[in-house]
């Protein structure tokens, strides 16, 4: 029985590559769809992939990015703070343009929505603004304006 991998199991993995975190990107989504995972122990590790994706400055590849974002989409809720505050972050991180929309559209009707809740997405929207798709953007903007000073 192949062992499923915890956040611990990640945590202690040394660098690693863009398309080494895609194979691990991809058996996180796969264990949690077979309920090998709970959904905090998923975000726990997307938690954890996200931030070692970033010392890539390279974006999650297709078609996994499209599947993490449909499997985002379909958890994305108004209900559990910790939820939006990992959700926002990934989609933030990972460039998830689908659940950015989704997220976008929860708000049009604030009446069940936690003033907490409401803060950070609005935040987020702010903070992304058109440039969900690119995660790198601000990054690569400051980079280029360095090397023309």
């Amino acid at each position: 029985m192949e062992k499923v991998m915890k956040k611990e199991d990640y945590s202690e993995m040394p660098w690693l590559s863009a398309d080494k975190l895609y194979v691990l990107f991809g058996q996180a989504i796969k264990d949690f769809e077979n309920e090998k995972l709970t959904k905090k122990e998923f975000f726990a590790i997307l938690d954890e992939l996200m931030m070692r994706q970033g010392d890539t400055y390279e974006n999650l590849k297709e078609p996994l990015r499209s599947e993490l974002d449909n499997v985002l989409c379909s958890l994305w809720n108004t209900e559990h703070y910790d939820d939006v505050d990992i959700i926002t972050s990934l989609l933030i991180n990972l460039g998830l343009k689908k659940t950015y929309n989704k997220m976008k559209d929860s708000i049009k009707d604030t009446t069940n929505i936690s003033s907490e809740i409401l803060e950070e997405i609005e935040d987020t929207i702010e903070e992304v603004g058109d440039n969900i798709e690119d995660p790198y953007h601000d990054y690569m903007k400051k980079i280029t304006e360095s090397e023309n000073n």
